[in-house]
Order: structure tokens, then sequence, then C-alpha cells
């Protein structure tokens, strides 16, 4: 299965998700991992789309999720940049284009090495709250863990 571009970016303005994730661990020097990461979730009758997406962009990998579906999923920062870099070629045409945008700024920011940071990590921190709804709650108890341990100046969450 051939796919185009714009199929692509339709596809992912309708079935897509940019999502960050911070997660405790100890064997990190702040206690904390930032886990981003690119996910596509179909019925299992329509895994061949997940795989072609797979080739399509070169990374990532094609696992169960929950029950009779399953995830297409990019993880690797290789990986990451390279779907910023096609999502920034071509621009997705729904409100997950904001996300996709603060997505972006949190890989770029790894990239430079800010989530080892305290600094850094709370402005990820920051941009995962505007992404990430849902987990909210989550990640302003880990900012106040952070900020508890005097890291400095309270960043702005807006």
């Amino acid at each position: 299965m051939e796919l185009s571009p714009e199929w692509v970016v339709g596809f992912t303005d309708g079935e897509g998700c940019f999502h960050v994730s911070i997660l405790p661990n100890p064997k990190t020097a702040l206690g904390y991992q930032v886990l981003p990461e690119f996910v596509i979730v179909q019925h299992r009758r329509s895994i061949s789309v997940l795989y072609a997406l797979k080739r399509f962009f070169g990374h990532g990998v094609v696992r169960p999720n929950q029950g009779d579906r399953y995830a297409f999923r990019i993880r690797s920062l290789e990986g990451l940049e390279k779907v910023c870099e096609f999502f920034t070629k071509h621009p997705l045409k729904t409100q997950k284009q904001v996300d996709f945008v603060r997505f972006r700024r949190v890989i770029h920011k790894m990239k430079e090495g800010k989530h080892l940071s305290v600094e850094g990590l709370l402005e990820i921190i920051d941009i995962a709250m505007r992404m990430n709804s849902q987990r909210r709650q989550a990640l302003e108890k880990i900012r106040a863990e952070l900020l508890a341990k005097g890291s400095g100046p309270e960043p702005n969450p807006r």
C-alpha cells in the first residue's frame, strides 16, 4: 500500500495523536522521564494501514493495543524528528495542528537536552499540560514536586 503525503495528513487529522507523558523514573537524575509519542490506533481489520504508516515514516512499531485494536507508535527521538519534519512540511488541517506545534517544541527541547534540567522539564510539563488535558492533574503534581525541590522561578502555564 502506497501512501501519499496528503492522505497521511488527512488520516492523522482524523485518527492520530501527539502525546507527551512524564513518568516517574528513579534511574534518571530528576526522577522523571519524558516520553513523547506519535500514535494511531485502528481496529485489527485495518492493521495493514498501520504497517503502511510504519513503512512511510521508516520508524515505529505496530502492536496490540486494547481488545481488537492495534496501535502504530513512534517513540524514538530520531523517528519523532522525522514525524516533525513531515508535518512541518505538510501541515495538519484541523485543531490537531496546535497540538503538533506544541509536540514539536517538546521534541526540540529534548534534542537540545533541556529535559535533563529542572527548568527545561518544567517548560516541557507546561507544554504537555496544554496538550494532554486528561493528564493535567498528574502533570500538576509532578510540577509541584519539582518546584518544591527548589527549582527556581515558577514558569507561566499559559
